[in-house]
């Protein structure tokens, strides 16, 4: 979820989009609504980040499927088989770099990280929406 709002978001701050800023924001929103310590983020960040570089590729991939309108049926079956293969390939990272983060962090922590970020990306789709407006 993360990198598609990544990707998509393009009015932030004075309408262009700094995914540096967007970054620190993330981060800053998780820390303050899961409670993490600055011991417990220096642990989580650097494992939550590489998730979601390495996460990037297959939402790329799937935005341009996305996108894509198949002209036959072959096409159209080979797109979303393509589609399906990259949303299980982003579930099972996602899952290995959970059971990492259970690693550094409790899981009731980790649970709060992950309804913060979904909350975040809600706030920011809301924020984009309300621009567009």
């Amino acid at each position: 979820m993360l990198i598609a709002v990544l990707c998509t978001t393009s009015a932030m701050a004075q309408g262009k989009f700094d995914p540096k800023r967007f970054i620190t924001e993330l981060h800053q929103y998780i820390m303050r609504e899961a409670g993490l310590s600055t011991q417990e983020a220096a642990r989580l960040f650097p494992i939550y980040d590489e998730m979601l570089e390495k996460q990037r590729t297959s939402f790329d991939q799937l935005r341009a499927i996305h996108h894509t309108k198949p002209t036959n049926e072959a096409q159209a079956r080979g797109l979303i088989t393509k589609a399906d293969q990259l949303e299980i390939q982003l579930k099972e990272t996602e899952k290995a770099y959970h059971a990492r983060m259970l690693r550094v962090i409790s899981a009731i922590k980790l649970s709060q990280v992950l309804k913060a970020e979904r909350r975040f990306h809600r706030l920011t789709f809301r924020r984009m929406a309300g621009k567009d407006q």
